[in-house]
């Protein structure tokens, strides 16, 4: 199954900047990006959608192999190429405003100075960052 891998990491990375904005506290909320694409019920039913639709577009240009023109046939995939295009950006758009929004409101209940997109972590003084992620995917349901 393709996951929502596609959607940029800048995406998520300006939903968690803009979380971070205004926060108060003494630790840094830690989001791990891939986790929310990956096991958020919403991200996962979206990326379900997309699969569907997929799905049933091919099955419906499969049919249509012996009933139209090679021209007609091109047509009509790239006509369902734009139209899988446009909900994938949809999805998206809706997706990276509900992370975002996941974010700012586990930010203000835990009182968070801040928020990072999880990657490989140097240094960090003890009890300095908290992992927020489930908590986001949580709010995602």
């Amino acid at each position: 199954m393709r996951t929502w891998t596609r959607l940029s990491t800048a995406a998520v990375v300006l939903a968690v900047a803009v979380a971070a904005t205004g926060c108060l506290g003494g630790q840094v909320g830690l989001v791990d990006s891939q986790r929310l694409l990956t096991e958020s019920a919403k991200a996962l039913r979206y990326q379900k959608e997309l699969d569907d639709r997929e799905r049933a577009m091919t099955a419906d240009l499969q049919l249509l192999v012996t009933q139209l023109s090679r021209e007609d046939l091109e047509a009509r995939r790239v006509q369902y190429m734009r139209e899988l295009q446009g909900l994938r950006a949809e999805l998206q758009e809706t997706l990276n405003r509900e992370v975002r929004e996941a974010i700012q409101h586990v930010v203000r209940e835990k009182r968070l100075r801040g928020v990072l997109v999880k990657g490989p972590v140097v240094y960090s003084r003890p009890g300095a960052t908290v992992d927020i992620t489930q908590d986001v995917i949580d709010r995602l349901k």
